[in-house]
């Protein structure tokens, strides 16, 4: 499956937070994002629960990241559910192209 280019991603990022978006560590996200939803029909179900999270339960998410070492602020856990909600839209839009063809 294709992956998006790291400039479309940037670009994404960008205007969907109104500054410039450079993070590496996001773009190796989003990789990882389609290629597990590719790889494990299940995966999506779980990322999709992720991005729909609320305010509440985002900070839940954020403490268990910290736990696994994984420290984030509330704006990088912002961009980390962005990541993941462009990744599952991109890998939706190629693969329904993809049963398409």
């Amino acid at each position: 499956m294709n992956q998006p280019s790291k400039k479309q991603f940037f670009e994404y990022m960008s205007d969907t937070f109104g500054y410039e978006f450079g993070c590496e560590r996001a773009y190796e996200l989003l990789k990882d994002v389609i290629r597990e939803a590719n790889n494990n029909q299940g995966t999506l179900k779980e990322f999709e629960e992720l991005k729909n999270l609320n305010k509440q339960d985002s900070e839940i998410y954020r403490n268990y990241l910290a736990e696994k070492g994984i420290e984030k602020t509330p704006s990088e856990v912002r961009e980390h559910f962005a990541t993941i909600e462009y990744g599952l839209e991109f890998f939706s839009e190629n693969n329904q192209a993809h049963e398409e063809n």
